[in-house]
């Protein structure tokens, strides 16, 4: 059911065609985010994803909302780190539709100075209210500390000293340089014709460069032990604690994926039953994997009262420990691969989904991997194979430890960071 072409010009278009699908979900994934930036244009790429919205030759802003909502369709966009996708779910006999006007907006953006420093205004409205949310914040900070002097540890959004400084011209010029066809998928599920899809983009997109892909520059060295406090009156110390992980294409990834379910992937997870259901000591607390096309973090997070936060931490030290030391019981990781299983086969059931797993699957590995060959990549996992990733990744002198709370910087000496 996967398709791909390649156009002269480097677009690379992939579809699925999904029986009995009524609609298409439709995506513009542009290999650029903000580990492309400098320094100096940290923030650009999510500035330039606010801008291709404003208007273009053909289209006003409102033109632009008017047309997709008139076949009840559906249009947003996001950026990442390394992506930066735009993308619309319609009726299937709407998609030429959503790619003439994804197209529009990808090569005839106005970038009206009016509609920039509106837009202006309201990313740094946006940074704020992210600075007012300590549990989005921690985030960022974690990333600034594992990641100093290198793009993936500088936020998304930026900071309100860059925005402030990318006029017109910054951005067009950066715009021309990633927004290039060697850069570009284009991604497409659901109730469609590939041929139909190649020559919509192929008249809508054919003229545009080819460019260069961009190379990216690892992190030269992953980060030595340390413990960071942002003290804030809050009534919750928020708390993020995180190692070295791995990369999106690992050959051992799906050893990573258990592993982070079996750890705080869900409500039946360790952390999960030890912290709240136990001990009732957060509402919130989960483990996320953070994974990038070189290198990746495994994360905790936990929201918990200022008395609570060295046993909490403690808590966490000893279940990661546990995975190290103690091999997981029979029960536990085929648990923990029946869970994985179950949302990969929800997630099919979306066209949305679909369209995404093509693009990212592009991008990381180069090819579309069955859905056969992941549910069988995930029975593979062993249980040594668990504790040996665990023996990898949890090792004392790579832990890093962010706090945002009512605590002074010696609450937590280092010497406490330890995993026993």
């Amino acid at each position: 059911m996967y398709q791909k072409t390649v156009l002269d010009n480097g677009i690379r278009i992939l579809t699925e065609k999904v029986p009995a699908a009524y609609s298409a979900a439709l995506g513009f994934w542009v290999e650029n985010g903000a580990r492309h930036e400098s320094r100096a244009l940290n923030g650009a790429s999510h500035f330039i994803e606010h801008l291709l919205f404003k208007g273009t030759r053909r289209r006003s802003a409102l033109d632009i909302a008017k047309e997709i909502d008139s076949v009840g369709g559906a249009l947003n966009a996001f950026t990442s780190h390394e992506l930066s996708s735009y993308y619309a779910k319609v009726a299937g006999s709407k998609l030429p539709l959503a790619i003439d006007l994804l197209s529009d907006i990808f090569c005839h953006s106005l970038f009206d100075l009016d509609e920039i420093e509106k837009e202006r205004r309201v990313i740094l409205q946006e940074i704020h209210m992210v600075e007012d949310n300590p549990a989005e914040r921690i985030h960022d900070l974690f990333a600034q500390k594992f990641w100093p002097d290198h793009p993936l540890g500088r936020p998304i959004l930026g900071t309100p000293q860059t925005v402030a400084s990318l006029d017109r011209s910054v951005l067009l010029d950066f715009l021309a340089e990633r927004y290039t066809g060697s850069n570009l998928i284009v991604a497409a599920a659901g109730d469609l014709n590939h041929q139909q899809v190649v020559d919509c983009v192929a008249t809508a997109l054919g003229g545009l460069p080819a460019g260069c892909r961009a190379e990216t520059v690892p992190p030269a060295h992953m980060p030595l032990r340390q413990v960071n406090i942002l003290n804030k009156k809050l009534e919750q110390v928020h708390i993020c604690l995180g190692t070295a992980a791995l990369s999106q294409g690992h050959s051992q990834r799906y050893v990573g994926q258990i592993l982070n379910v079996i750890l705080g992937g869900s409500i039946s997870s360790r952390l999960f039953q030890k912290l709240r259901e136990e001990r009732g000591m957060a509402y919130s607390v989960y483990s996320y994997l953070n994974a990038h096309a070189d290198c990746g973090t495994l994360v905790v997070h936990a929201g918990v009262s200022p008395d609570d936060a060295g046993h909490a931490i403690g808590v966490i030290l000893r279940e990661l420990h546990q995975l190290k030391k103690q091999i997981v019981s029979v029960d536990e990781l085929q648990s923990a691969k029946d869970q994985l299983k179950g949302q990969f086969m929800l997630s099919m059931e979306s066209t949305d989904n679909r369209m995404t797993r093509l693009a990212k699957n592009e991008v990381y590995l180069q090819r579309v991997l069955a859905p056969e060959e992941i549910l069988a990549n995930i029975d593979k996992v062993s249980a040594s194979a668990i504790q040996q990733l665990a023996e990898n990744l949890f090792q004392d002198k790579g832990l890093v430890l962010q706090m945002v709370g009512n605590l002074t910087s010696d609450a937590f000496p280092l010497m406490d960071l330890t995993l026993g």
